[in-house]
């Protein structure tokens, strides 16, 4: 398997440059929704 072949976990496809800061905004947005339907419902 060459380096071309290399698996990528969606890197490209990222519309942030590192894993890390997309981690914690995933993280920001489930928190966010997870307190707007505690607080509307």
């Amino acid at each position: 398997m060459s380096d071309d072949d290399k698996f990528d976990r969606g890197s490209a496809l990222s519309i942030f440059g590192s894993d890390r800061r997309e981690d914690f905004m995933a993280l920001g947005f489930a928190l966010a929704i997870a307190f707007a339907v505690y607080v509307l419902y």
